[in-house]
């Protein structure tokens, strides 16, 4: 786990979590969305087998026309794969908006309840750390946790498709599955690679921006108090 976290670095008031303590809060927010949840799991599965279905049935549908010309067979061919398609796009329709939902409440209720820490903070805290900063950390980090689980909704809807498709393979020409499957420890390093420079990259960001917003905080709350001080 140290390796996948690598570049990650914490401010002087984070916390460290073992993984087990991190997933036991994460699931608690989910849990009063299971039954969503549970729609969002099957509409994945479904739509992700459909996607897989797709480029099957378009393959076999070539060997199919291969030698025959009638215009009925290409007909009935074109309607398969258009309602092969058009099913797999209202169950992906139907698992981003349930997901969306459930995601937007987590996230309010995760905002929430660091908003409510935040101002249960001692006077001393907000000595050490400007409040743009805390403020960025709060919208800025939500916003993340939001897009990190879409991101693993999506990974796990194209594993399921490459699963899928693997399988189908192996069924075809085992030797070629296998030759194609060596290259993905390559591509796992390709991607961890730019795994670490991308996170560089956005850490780099985030401090930029909450640098920023700390500024911008300061300048305007330093605004009300100039123009208290010019009324006395």
């Amino acid at each position: 786990m140290a390796f996948i976290l690598d570049g990650l670095e914490t401010e002087s008031y984070d916390r460290n979590y073992s993984d087990r303590a991190l997933i036991r809060r994460i699931i608690r927010y989910f849990i009063p969305h299971r039954g969503a949840m549970v729609l969002v799991a099957f509409v994945l599965a479904v739509s992700s087998l459909l996607e897989a279905i797709a480029p099957i049935v378009i393959a076999r549908a070539i060997d199919a026309v291969t030698g025959r010309n009638t215009v009925g067979f290409i007909v009935t061919v074109s309607a398969i794969v258009l309602t092969v398609g058009a099913t797999a796009w209202l169950f992906n329709f139907i698992r981003q908006r349930t997901a969306a939902r459930v995601i937007g409440d987590v996230v309010l209720a995760l905002r929430r309840d660091v908003f409510a820490h935040v101002v249960d903070l001692d006077m001393s805290f907000f000595d050490e750390h400007p409040v743009g900063r805390i403020v960025s950390r709060v919208t800025s980090d939500t916003q993340d946790f939001s897009n990190t689980v879409t991101l693993v909704i999506d990974l796990l809807s194209q594993l399921l498709v490459v699963g899928v498709l693997t399988v189908y393979l192996f069924g075809v020409n085992w030797w070629l599955t296998l030759a194609l499957l060596a290259m993905a420890p390559l591509a796992a390093v390709v991607a961890l690679s730019f795994r670490k420079a991308a996170r560089r990259v956005t850490l780099d960001s985030k401090r930029a921006t909450a640098t920023i917003n700390a500024h911008m905080q300061e300048s305007i709350g330093g605004i009300a108090i100039a123009k208290a001080f010019r009324q006395e």
